[in-house]
């Protein structure tokens, strides 16, 4: 008899081992504050693109009529997730000749409804789809404050909240298996200054829930792609090269961390460069007006990886990125898709494999 309690015993303390051990299904986690170690198993994707602005002045819609189609064709990869760099709409930067100037609901509404093959705002369904604020979703020097309550109101609603305080949703971060996506705000006034970054929480974040993927993403780049004009453009003073201490800074944390890669737009273009190990990846080329792009005007400090010649305005694609990460082997695959209007298919350009940190 002591012999059956003692087994009966021990049986319910097992079962009860195993109950505490099952949960819910995983879920990207939102609020990351111990620091652990992480990681999956097999392979899987997300991918990444960005600022579809019309190009037209008299828009109608706020919003490139190309990035229907674009998001048609990320849905037909059947990503895990979608990352979106900025600048969903025309936004702000719109005159009177625009029946959609100061309609920011309007501006939002069709750009929800254009990337419903990714997620359908309506229903809450789809791939879940993460955006971020590019400086026509903020303002020409301060922040347009009902352009961004409308922003957090519609697309960015279900956006995280475990960034900063002031920042919530608009900086935050996520885990999906084996990696961790960080996003980053830029034009969040931090020590009133616009075009940086919460570098104490990002600097949290890279040291925090460490995985083998570190995945960051913001709207500029941190490297100018045309050193030579873009420093009289309108474009620079929304660019996180307008503050080299703190954008360096920014870099420096990417590095010493060993980030696998810092995602961006801002630029209408694609082009991918490495500095100091941490590549700089720009998604730019998601409908908005196009831009020239020569290899031999970017900052000094970036190294262009792809693409090494020049490409004019006319030859740019829209476009998105492919990322495919392996788990077991500690590296990720990147594949651009272009469109042919020739073809009216989607093209291959730049492709790479990298390593996690």
């Amino acid at each position: 008899m002591r012999f059956y309690r003692l087994t009966l015993f021990l049986v319910l303390i097992l079962a009860v081992g195993i109950c505490g051990c099952m949960g819910p299904s995983s879920v990207p986690v939102q609020n990351t504050t111990t620091s652990t170690t992480s990681s999956g198993s097999g392979n899987w994707t997300f991918a990444v693109f960005g600022d579809s602005p019309d190009p037209a002045a008299n828009t109608t819609t706020g919003v490139s009529p190309n990035l229907s189609p674009i998001a048609r064709a990320v849905a037909a990869e059947k990503p895990d997730l979608v990352m979106y760099n900025g600048d969903l709409i025309n936004g702000w930067e719109l005159t009177n000749v625009s029946p959609m100037m100061g309609n920011y609901s309007g501006q939002f509404e069709n750009w929800m409804e254009a990337v419903s093959p990714i997620y359908n705002y309506t229903t809450g369904t789809g791939i879940p789809l993460y955006v971020l604020r590019g400086n026509h979703e903020d303002g020409p020097n301060q922040t347009v404050t009902p352009l961004l309550d409308t922003y957090l109101s519609t697309v960015a609603s279900d956006m995280p909240t475990n960034g900063p305080p002031g920042e919530e949703k608009l900086t935050y971060s996520f885990t999906h298996k084996g990696a961790k996506f960080i996003v980053t705000d830029d034009y969040y006034a931090h020590d009133g200054i616009k075009e940086t970054v919460n570098q104490t929480w990002v600097d949290g974040q890279l040291t925090q829930d460490t995985r083998p993927f570190m995945f960051v993403f913001g709207h500029s780049p941190a490297y100018l792609l045309d050193n030579e004009s873009d420093v009289k453009s309108d474009e620079n003073p929304f660019s996180l090269s307008v503050h080299p201490a703190q954008r360096d800074a920014l870099w420096k944390s990417l590095v010493n961390n060993n980030s696998s890669a810092y995602f961006c737009g801002h630029i209408h273009t694609y082009a991918r460069g490495v500095s100091q190990g941490v590549q700089q990846i720009v998604c730019g080329n998601g409908g908005a007006h196009m831009v020239n792009f020569d290899p031999a005007l970017v900052e000094s400090g970036l190294t262009i990886e792809y693409p090494l010649n020049a490409v004019a305005i006319n030859d740019q694609k829209i476009g998105y990125l492919l990322v495919t990460v392996h788990e077991d082997s500690g590296t990720f695959d990147g594949v651009q898709k272009v469109f042919n209007p020739l073809t009216h298919s989607w093209d291959i350009g730049d492709t790479f494999t990298l390593h996690a940190r």
